[in-house]
């Protein structure tokens, strides 16, 4: 009978020694996993406490490539410009056809198939509009679009002239396609010196 404890005793202590060296060997393992995880997440993280500059990954690309890169960082808008000016809590959601800014829905209206600005659909209202140029474009040649919008954007911001462009649409039944046409349009007495501005900057 002695005998019989005396082996339990002994099993038992075998038991709990195992059990020690497997608590341990898990408490390492735990311990590693831990500071391997907190090293990954202090190295994703810039040393001096200030987010990098965007350029810091960029090393590795040619010169050129890097020179681009800065520069559209340069025109990419500002947090401000993609807010409601007038609600600056609220996203811009429609761009105005006069001056071109993000509003959120609440202060701007829709007339014809553009939106204005509380501020300037009383000008679209009051005035007699008439049509300045139109130039045709498309998707395989969007430039002369593109370069026409960038045209009257700086009109109204150097010369507080406003104008704003529509878009019609053709269909060329012979070719069964659809022709694309942006037709800019200005207060009457403003015609002359708007065709004079977007001739001499859109020849």
């Amino acid at each position: 009978m002695a005998m019989m404890e005396n082996t339990a005793i002994v099993l038992i202590v075998i038991t709990l020694f195992f059990l020690v060296i497997i608590v341990g060997l898990l408490t390492v393992l735990i311990f590693k996993l831990t500071k391997g995880s907190t090293n990954l997440v202090n190295s994703s993280q810039p040393n001096s406490g200030e987010a990098p500059h965007p350029d810091v990954s960029k090393t590795e690309f040619h010169p050129g490539i890097i020179e681009r890169m800065k520069e559209m960082e340069r025109f990419k808008p500002k947090r401000s410009e993609l807010f409601c000016p007038n609600h600056p809590d609220e996203p811009g959601e429609v761009t105005c056809g006069i001056c071109d800014m993000l509003f959120c829905k609440a202060c701007i209206k829709p007339f014809k198939s553009l939106h204005f600005c509380k501020e300037h659909i009383p000008l679209i209202m009051r005035h007699e509009w008439e049509e300045v140029m139109t130039v045709k474009t498309s998707t395989q040649n969007p430039e002369e679009g593109v370069e026409l919008f960038e045209a009257k954007k700086r009109l109204f911001v150097d010369k507080k002239i406003p104008t704003y462009i529509e878009t019609h649409y053709k269909i060329n039944v012979d070719q069964d396609y659809i022709e694309t046409y942006l037709v800019v349009l200005a207060i009457r007495e403003n015609v002359d010196s708007v065709k004079k501005y977007l001739i001499e900057s859109h020849p």
